[in-house]
């Protein structure tokens, strides 16, 4: 009787690493790609500790192009990232200035995920409901690495009907700075980006 429990605790154990590694593999998958395939909006939504809220869109045409709107606070410029340029706006997107080239900033962006993917740890995947819809919950922590060097928390959002990640959550801190960011993501397939 004995074997057939140690048996048991080991099968168990066995059973809880791979759904770890699994979770982890998942975590790191969704945080490595999370760049949009297709037109998206994204409402979000930041507050710095010991600092002011701020909300924006931000819209991305799925070609690695971007643009923010900022809703709050109403005056603060807006910014656009085309075709590797970006521009700035101090009248609502009416009229925008060529700022600088910026290269290959999606290339850069993937480079830093990829590193920050090896620092991931404290996966933990589970299930909650958003809107009255079944969610996955997939969530670790990692590291910023480089001059900013933050600590990071990921949750994701992940709709198990159709794979679709409608909210991202992020816990950012380091010595001098603490952020908590909401993301809520929907299709956008009108979209059009502005021509400056």
């Amino acid at each position: 009787m004995r074997k057939s429990f140690i048996a048991a605790i080991a099968l168990l154990a066995g059973t809880q690493t791979a759904l770890a590694t699994e979770c982890r593999e998942r975590f790191i998958e969704l945080m490595t790609d999370r760049t949009a395939k297709e037109p998206t909006k994204i409402l979000v939504t930041q507050e710095i500790k010991g600092g002011a809220k701020t909300v924006n869109w931000n819209y991305q045409d799925g070609k690695g192009n971007w643009l923010t709107e900022m809703v709050e606070p109403a005056n603060a410029q807006w910014s656009m990232g085309l075709d590797n340029v970006l521009y700035s706006s101090t009248d609502q997107g009416k009229t925008w200035t060529k700022i600088r080239d910026m290269g290959d900033q999606n290339a850069a962006h993937q480079k830093s995920l990829d590193e920050r993917a090896a620092t991931v740890e404290n996966a933990a995947c589970g299930k909650a409901d958003l809107g009255g819809v079944t969610h996955e919950i997939i969530e670790a922590d990692y590291k910023m690495l480089g001059s900013f060097n933050a600590d990071i928390h990921d949750k994701f959002w992940v709709n198990t009907e159709t794979g679709y990640v409608p909210r991202l959550e992020t816990t950012m801190k380091n010595t001098a700075f603490e952020s908590f960011v909401v993301q809520e993501l929907e299709p956008a397939p009108d979209l059009v980006m502005p021509s400056p």
